[in-house]
C-alpha cells in the first residue's frame, strides 16, 4: 500500500507566447494612445492568471495491488489522458489499497490513518477511485479523510449503490454482463450444447458467480450450464481437462481459489485456458493473450481515458453533481486470432467491427510493399530490356545498312578506278587479239603455200593458244575486280597480288611515262585477306601516285615495296612527285577530302575502310618536294609468322616495270 506513483505535468507556454505578442502590440500602441497601454496591460494580467493557474493535485485510489494488469492498463491510460490534454499543471498521486486481499475493517482503519497523515499538508483537488472496493472505502472514510474533495469513480457497476450515496461525486460505470461474451461464444461455436462458468472464491468472484447465474437464466432452456465456482485450482483444472467437445468455458474471475490461494485473475485464466479441452472465453481484455479465445468487453484502456477526460472536466470547474455517471461505450468483441486458429474457429463468424488481436497478416498484407516494389522494378527492367533490344535491333539494322552502303560505295569506287584504266585495258586485250589474228593469217598462208610446214603451223597454234590465255587472264582479272561481293578472307600471296595489279596498270603507266620499281620481301609469305579488296587498295594508291606526278618534267617513278614487320606484311607505294605537307597527310583519309581538282575524296577513305576491315592500318608519309609514301599493313597468315621472323626486313626481289 505504501507504493506511491507520483506524476507531474507542466502547463505549455502558449500563454507566454501570446503575452509576448500582446506586449509587442502595446509598445506600438503606446506611441498612439496611452489609453491603449492600460487596456493591454489589463488583458495581459488577466490572461496570465487564467492561463498558468496553480497546480492541481489528484489522488488516485486503487482497490487492488499495483501489479494487477487491469490497474496498469487503466492507470496508464488515465495518466496519459490527464497529462496530454490540459494546460494546467497536474500532480498525480497513486495509492494501491489492496482491499481484496485485506478486506477487514482493521486494514481499512490503518489505511485511512496512513492517508490522513500522509496527505495532511497537501491540498487534494480531485479524488479518483478505481474499483468498487476503493469507492466503498472512501464512502466510509470520507468525513475523516477528504470531506469536500470532488470524487470521480471508475470501474463500478451501474447497479452499485455506493456512488449514489456520495456527495460531489460522478464517474465512469462498467457494465459487467457475461451475456455478450456467451453470445460471442455461441456465434463462433453454434453447435455448443454445454456451458461451464468458472469463478473463484473471493467476494468479487462470488459477485460474478451470482451475476452469471442471474443473466444466464434465459439460456437454460437450450444450454446446459455447469458452475465451477470456488473450486481449488487443481480440481478446477482436472475438471476442465475432461470437458466434452460441445462445451465452452466462460471464465469470469478467479482471485482466490477454494483452497484460499490468491491469484491474479489473468494468471488463473491462463491456467484454465491451458488445461481446458475446449475453448475458453472471458469478459476482460486483460485475459487476451492468456489463451482465451476472447470476449465482449469495454477495454481498461478505454475506461482509463474516459476517466481522465472526466477528471479534467472537474478540475476545469464543472460541478460533479451536474455530470451524471455514464458508460464509456458499448464495448466490442475482442478476439485473439491465434486462438481462433488453434480451435479451428472461422473469423467470418465474428460480429462486425470486432477487435482482432495478434492477427497474422497474409503474405500479401505483409509483403505487399515489397511485392509492389519488386513488380515496379521488374517492370522498369522489362521496359529497359525492351528498349535495349529495340536499340540493338536498330543498331544492327543501321550497321547492315551502313555495310551495304559501304559495299556499294566500294564497288562504285572500284568501277571508277577501272574506268580510268579503260584505254589501257582495251590495249591489253587488243594485243593478244591482234596477235591471234596475225598468227591465224600466218598459219593460213603457210598451209596454202606448202603442206610441209606443219611444225611451223603447230608453233603458230601454240602462240595463238598463249595469246588467248593471256586475253582470258586479263578479262578474268577484270571480272574479279569488278565483281560486287562481300569480303572473303583467304590466304593469298601478296606478291602475286602486286603482280596482277601491276599487269593491269602496266599500259597506263607506260602511257603516263611512269617507271614502276618493286622491292619485295624474300620468301613466299602469305597474308590473310580479300584479294579483290586489297587489289583495290593497291590500285588506288598506284593511280594516286601517277596522278601526283602527272605534271612533272623529270623522270616519274613509283616504288612498290613490301617488308615483314612482326606479324604483318607492310606494303608501301612511294612516288617521286612534289609531295604534300604533314597537315594534309593527316587529313588524306578523311571522307570527301581531296587535293585533286575533280576528285571526290572517297578513294583513300574507302581504302582505309578496307584495310581496317582486314585488321591492318594505312597512313601517308611525305614532305613538300620529296614525294609521298603510302603504307598499309595486312596480317600474315599463321604459317607465315615463323618465316616472317627469319626474313623480316630482308629484300631480295627487285623488278622494274
Amino acid at each position: 500500500m505504501a507504493n506511491i506513483l507520483r506524476q507531474r505535468t507542466s502547463a505549455p507556454s502558449e500563454g507566454n507566447a501570446y503575452r509576448g505578442s500582446v506586449l509587442q502590440a502595446g509598445r506600438v500602441s503606446r506611441r498612439v494612445c496611452n489609453f491603449g497601454i492600460l487596456i493591454v496591460a489589463f488583458l495581459l494580467s488577466t490572461f496570465d492568471i487564467a492561463g498558468a493557474g496553480e497546480a492541481k493535485s489528484v489522488l488516485i485510489l486503487y482497490s487492488n495491488e499495483s501489479f494487477l494488469p487491469a490497474n496498469i492498463s487503466l492507470g496508464n491510460a488515465l495518466v496519459d489522458q490527464m497529462r496530454g490534454a490540459t494546460p494546467t499543471r497536474v500532480e498525480l498521486f497513486s495509492e494501491f489499497l489492496d482491499l481484496i486481499r485485506f478486506p477487514g475493517d482493521a486494514h481499512q482503519s490503518r489505511t485511512a490513518d496512513m492517508l490522513r497523515q500522509k496527505y495532511s499538508n497537501l491540498q487534494i483537488d480531485l479524488l479518483v477511485t478505481v474499483g468498487p472496493q476503493a469507492l466503498s472505502f472512501l464512502a466510509g472514510q470520507r468525513d475523516v479523510l477528504f470531506p469536500d474533495v470532488p470524487v470521480v469513480f471508475t470501474g463500478v457497476r451501474e447497479d452499485n449503490v455506493t456512488w449514489r450515496e456520495l456527495k460531489s461525486a460522478t464517474g465512469i460505470l462498467m457494465r459487467l454482463d457475461p451475456v455478450p461474451t456467451l453470445d460471442l461464444a455461441m456465434q463462433l461455436q453454434p453447435t455448443t450444447r454445454r456451458v461451464v462458468v468458472v469463478t473463484g472464491a473471493s467476494g468479487f468472484d462470488r459477485s460474478w458467480d451470482a451475476l452469471a447465474r442471474e443473466r444466464f437464466g434465459s439460456y437454460e432452456d437450450r444450454l446446459e450450464f455447469t458452475y465451477f465456482s470456488g473450486l481449488p485450482m487443481q480440481t478446477l483444472l482436472e475438471n476442465v481437462r475432461g470437458l466434452q467437445s460441445d462445451t465452452v468455458v466462460i471464465f469470469l474471475s478467479g482471485f482466490t481459489d477454494g483452497a484460499g490461494e490468491y491469484f491474479l485473475s489473468a494468471d488463473a485464466a491462463s491456467l484454465v485456458a491451458g488445461a481446458s479441452a475446449v475453448p475458453v472465453y472471458g469478459p476482460y481484455d486483460t485475459y487476451i493473450g492468456t489463451g482465451i479465445v476472447g470476449g465482449h468487453m469495454s477495454t481498461f484502456d478505454q475506461v482509463g481515458r474516459e476517466t481522465g477526460r472526466l477528471g479534467l472536466r472537474i478540475l476545469a470547474g464543472e460541478a460533479p453533481k451536474n455530470i451524471a455517471p455514464y458508460l464509456p461505450g458499448n464495448g466490442v468483441a475482442v478476439v485473439d486470432c491465434r486462438q481462433l486458429t488453434r480451435w479451428g474457429l472461422s473469423e467470418d463468424r465474428l460480429p462486425p467491427h470486432s477487435d482482432l488481436r495478434f492477427r497474422q497478416p497474409s503474405p500479401w498484407e505483409e509483403y505487399r510493399n515489397l511485392v509492389l516494389s519488386a513488380v515496379v522494378v521488374l517492370a522498369l527492367q522489362s521496359v529497359l530490356l525492351v528498349g535495349l533490344l529495340i536499340e540493338r535491333r536498330n543498331r544492327v539494322r543501321a550497321e547492315l545498312e551502313a555495310d551495304e552502303t559501304r559495299r556499294e560505295l566500294t564497288h562504285a569506287s572500284r568501277l571508277a578506278t577501272v574506268g580510268e584504266l579503260t584505254a589501257s585495258i582495251a590495249h591489253e586485250i587488243n594485243q593478244p587479239l591482234g596477235a591471234i589474228l596475225n598468227n591465224a593469217d600466218a598459219a593460213e598462208m603457210l598451209l596454202d603455200s606448202s603442206p610441209d610446214t606443219l611444225d611451223e603451223v603447230r608453233q603458230i597454234l601454240e602462240d595463238i593458244r598463249q595469246d588467248d590465255l593471256r586475253a582470258s587472264e586479263v578479262i578474268g582479272r577484270l571480272r574479279a575486280l569488278l565483281r560486287n561481293r562481300e569480303i572473303e578472307f583467304q590466304k593469298i600471296d601478296p606478291h602475286d597480288l602486286i603482280d596482277d595489279v601491276l599487269r593491269l596498270i602496266q599500259r597506263e603507266a607506260s602511257r603516263r611515262e611512269v617507271a614502276i620499281h618493286t622491292t619485295l620481301a624474300s620468301g613466299t609469305p602469305m597474308v590473310t585477306g580479300d584479294k579483290v579488296h586489297l587489289q583495290q587498295v593497291l590500285l588506288n594508291l598506284l593511280l594516286n601516285g601517277m596522278e601526283a606526278m602527272s605534271e612533272l618534267e623529270h623522270a616519274k617513278k613509283l616504288i612498290v615495296q613490301t617488308r615483314i614487320v612482326g606479324s604483318e606484311m607492310e606494303i608501301a607505294v612511294q612516288d617521286s612527285g612534289p609531295g604534300i605537307s604533314k597537315d594534309i597527310c593527316a587529313r588524306l583519309f578523311d571522307p570527301f577530302f581531296t587535293t585533286k581538282k575533280e576528285g571526290m575524296g572517297l578513294g583513300l577513305s574507302i581504302a582505309r575502310t578496307l584495310v581496317e576491315a582486314h585488321g591492318g592500318r594505312i597512313w601517308a608519309e611525305g614532305e613538300s618536294g620529296n614525294g609521298v609514301t603510302f603504307r598499309f599493313t595486312v596480317p600474315l597468315a599463321r604459317q607465315s609468322s615463323s618465316e616472317a621472323s627469319q626474313s623480316a626486313g630482308e629484300l631480295t626481289r627487285e623488278l622494274t616495270w
